[in-house]
């Protein structure tokens, strides 16, 4: 037996049955709905028909319809993009029944929070100018090696190794010194660094009555050390690094 793509659902996440669901948009939240079961609900959509899921538009109305569940109060546990059961049944059945106890103790851990994301790094130009005056040895050889046009690439190569593994010692006292600063706001969560720049990227999970001074004092923050660090605040948004997604 076939099940017809009509039936299909696209599940954006899990909330507290009776939520109020955000305005429709484009695309995915078109036809933005709830399937209910028991005290849990999961926000579905039906998918779009005539082309498979993968748009930028598509990652950006996940994210704009979890956004807006937030902004309006409600608890949600975000599901991954592009998550899609063959009908309501299977939502109540493969979903919501069979993780009930878990969703239902998730949405209480994250009721009345929001995760907010700091995310820091180094100003490429200012940090390279403190690693060089700290460390005359590696400005020896990077004068020395620009200077030579004929500067072999593993030269290269090597001076740019000693500059990443000064940048990898400076890091943990920058980054130790904007968390003392950020201070004791809740629950953290560490993502992994990518890039030598890269100082902290790390997720709060803030009381949503703290959310405004949260901001202010990482506004505060990003101000008194802008000549050196960038720093970005992301969020409010769904508690994506403190629950599991499906």
């Amino acid at each position: 037996m076939t099940t017809a793509v009509d039936s299909w659902c696209y599940v954006f996440g899990v909330v507290p049955a009776g939520s109020r669901l955000s305005p429709p948009g484009a695309g995915l939240s078109q036809r933005l709905r709830l399937v209910e079961s028991g005290e849990l609900a999961a926000v579905v959509s039906t998918p779009p028909a005539d082309r498979s899921l993968g748009r930028a538009a598509d990652l950006i109305e996940h994210d704009r319809v979890l956004a807006d569940l937030v902004a309006g109060g409600t608890p949600v546990l975000p599901m991954r993009f592009g998550a899609v059961l063959s009908d309501d049944q299977a939502v109540v059945e493969e979903l919501l029944g069979a993780h009930a106890a878990e969703f239902r103790a998730a949405l209480d851990a994250v009721r009345d929070r929001v995760q907010y994301t700091v995310k820091a790094r180094y100003v490429e130009d200012v940090v390279l100018r403190e690693v060089l005056a700290e460390n005359p040895e590696i400005e020896r050889l990077r004068r020395a090696g620009f200077a030579d046009d004929d500067a072999t690439f593993e030269r290269r190569l090597g001076l740019g190794e000693l500059i990443v593994r000064a940048l990898e010692q400076r890091r943990p006292a920058d980054a130790d010194t904007l968390l003392d600063e950020l201070g004791a706001v809740g629950e953290v969560s560490y993502r992994e660094l990518a890039n030598p720049e890269e100082v902290l990227d790390a997720a709060f999970l803030i009381e949503r009555s703290e959310a405004g001074a949260f901001e202010r004092r990482v506004g505060a923050i990003a101000r008194k050390h802008g000549e050196r660090l960038e720093i970005r605040l992301v969020g409010p948004s769904p508690a994506y690094d403190f629950v599991g997604s499906g």
